[in-house]
């Protein structure tokens, strides 16, 4: 056993020193297979020892990126930027509203109930009221009651006093007790037309005025009262100047005629056969369509044609000298005698005419917009007064 144990380890070590001859580099630096496959080995490890040892990474989201916003719009030339207004009225803007208000108040003859804000998009008044009545002695009441702002009642009150008042009993003989109201605050557009700016009675310091009543019961409304307006004057003109023209042409074709048979007739023979409705006797009225006539010494002949209207008749001379003949139809055709208002048949404006044309008058010294009937047909049947502030003149029609 012991011989066999001293074998095992002689071989042993034999094969240990074989292994470290091989993987040791020769001292010539000859190239050994063996220790470039150990060196390789012993990279590979060494790079699997690092990649262990390294972090793994881990694959992280990445964050959306934000949409980038469209480019702002750029107002058209000219165009106006208006900005956001808010949707209610802010309590200072309310105080500082009902505060003006109260002074306007106290320096007026009002009957008013107060009323809450309004306020519809860009429509409203921060300190509404309805108007119920103005003055004193008589008191003026407003049917139905108005919805307005304080600043609008203060100015009626001023023309109700110094003109409306004063003109009533000059034109009518008595004071105004009532002012009919056809319209008051409303959100909408001027002439509720889409696409216009917003109406003045949308900010409630706007009244369309059907009419006014006096102490007896006289009413003056603006619809029957006003009376003809320059449109209806012009539209009269013009009808009146189409008849006219009418009237001469119809005339000049008449006249043609009649100079188209007379010549007919005189190119006939002398001694032709005188027509049967030719008067015989110089003077005497023809049965038929000639009469001959003399005047001054001259002889005439009066030609009438059957179913012509009557109008004076055409006489042309039997001589040299005489009227001229019908103008040819190559002649320009005659000039018809201008219009004008004054030969209209426009009758005198009464009393109630005069009354309304004198408040509108006041009342465009007073407001910032005034129209009446002469405006256009939409305010034919009323007066719109409003408190617009106009930079250069106040609009009048």
């Amino acid at each position: 056993m012991l011989r066999c144990g001293l074998v095992v380890a002689v071989l042993l070590g034999v094969l240990w020193c074989c292994q470290e001859a091989a993987t040791a580099q020769p001292a010539s630096g000859g190239w050994s297979p063996i220790a470039d496959r150990a060196a390789s080995e012993g990279r590979i490890l060494a790079a699997r020892r690092a990649s262990r040892n390294r972090p793994e990474r881990r694959a992280e989201a990445r964050p959306p990126q934000p949409v980038p916003p469209l480019p702002e719009r750029k107002p058209a030339k000219g165009a106006r930027a208006e900005a956001a207004e808010p949707e209610v009225w802010q309590p200072q803007e309310i105080a500082a509203a009902q505060a003006r208000c109260a002074r306007l108040l106290k320096k007026i003859d009002a009957v008013v109930e107060p009323q809450p804000p309004i306020r519809e998009g860009k429509c409203g008044a921060a300190a509404p009221i309805r108007l119920i009545a103005l003055g004193k002695r008589p008191q003026v009441s407003f049917s139905p009651p108005a919805l307005v702002d304080c600043n609008l009642a203060a100015t009626l009150a001023t023309w109700l006093k110094t003109d409306l008042q004063p003109l009533a009993v000059k034109h009518l003989g008595e004071r105004i007790v009532k002012v009919e109201v056809m319209s008051d605050y409303s959100c909408r557009t001027a002439f509720n037309r889409p696409g216009h700016k917003l109406s003045q009675h949308a900010f409630a310091d706007a009244l369309d005025i059907r009419g006014f009543v006096t102490e007896s019961g006289k009413t003056a409304h603006v619809l029957d009262a006003w009376g003809k307006t320059k449109r209806d004057i012009a539209t009269e003109i013009a009808a009146a100047k189409a008849a006219a023209e009418q009237q001469a042409a119809e005339r000049a074709a008449a006249d043609k005629a009649a100079q188209k048979y007379l010549q007919e007739k005189s190119s006939k023979p002398a001694d032709a056969q005188a027509p049967t409705t030719v008067a015989s006797n110089l003077g005497a009225p023809g049965a038929g369509l000639l009469t001959r006539t003399r005047a001054d010494g001259v002889d005439k002949i009066t030609v009438t044609l059957p179913g012509a209207p009557v109008r004076k008749p055409l006489e042309i001379a039997a001589r040299l000298g005489g009227p001229k003949a019908a103008p040819d139809k190559h002649d320009p055709p005659a000039k018809v005698a201008a219009l004008s208002p004054q030969s209209i048949a426009i009758p005198e404006p009464g009393p109630r005419s005069q009354f309304l044309r004198a408040a509108h008058a006041a009342a465009c010294r007073i407001f910032g917009t005034t129209l009446g009937p002469e405006a256009n047909e939409a305010h034919r049947n009323h007066f719109h007064v409003d408190m617009a502030e106009r930079k250069y003149k106040k609009i009048c029609d």
